[in-house]
């Protein structure tokens, strides 16, 4: 009986310091967006949360992703890095790219691009090679 009664107790500590007391469990959620047009590649974006930042490539329409677990109430901002070039160059605006981090995440970040080339001479911050 007394095997048993030990058995038990070392099982619930372990339990508890694994959920309670672990570096880790705040409350952290996901940032992504979509992309719409992309037929070219080079396309990068970078996030940046205080001193973080996390670049990742896009390379065709659809949903993506960033890697880093966002905590609650931090701001955070995207901006275009990289515009796509190969095998053409595209055009792409960024909407929807700052904030502050909500309890349910955010999903609402949107790329759109277009095929038309680059226009170095037009200074719309927004788009074209100016990002």
């Amino acid at each position: 009986m007394k095997k048993i009664i030990v058995l038990m107790l070392l099982s619930f500590q372990s339990l508890a310091s694994d959920l309670i007391f672990k570096h880790g469990f705040e409350n952290t959620v996901s940032l992504s967006g979509t992309a719409l047009g992309v037929v070219s590649s080079g396309l990068r974006l970078q996030l940046t949360v205080g001193a973080y930042t996390e670049s990742i490539d896009i390379i065709s329409d659809g949903v993506f992703v960033f890697e880093f677990d966002l905590l609650t109430g931090y701001e955070w901002s995207v901006k275009v890095i990289a515009l796509p070039n190969d095998p053409q160059q595209q055009n792409c605006e960024l909407s929807n790219n700052s904030g502050t981090i909500g309890t349910a995440g955010y999903s609402g970040i949107s790329i759109s691009c277009n095929s038309t080339a680059w226009n170095w001479d037009e200074m719309n911050w927004n788009q074209g090679g100016w990002n």
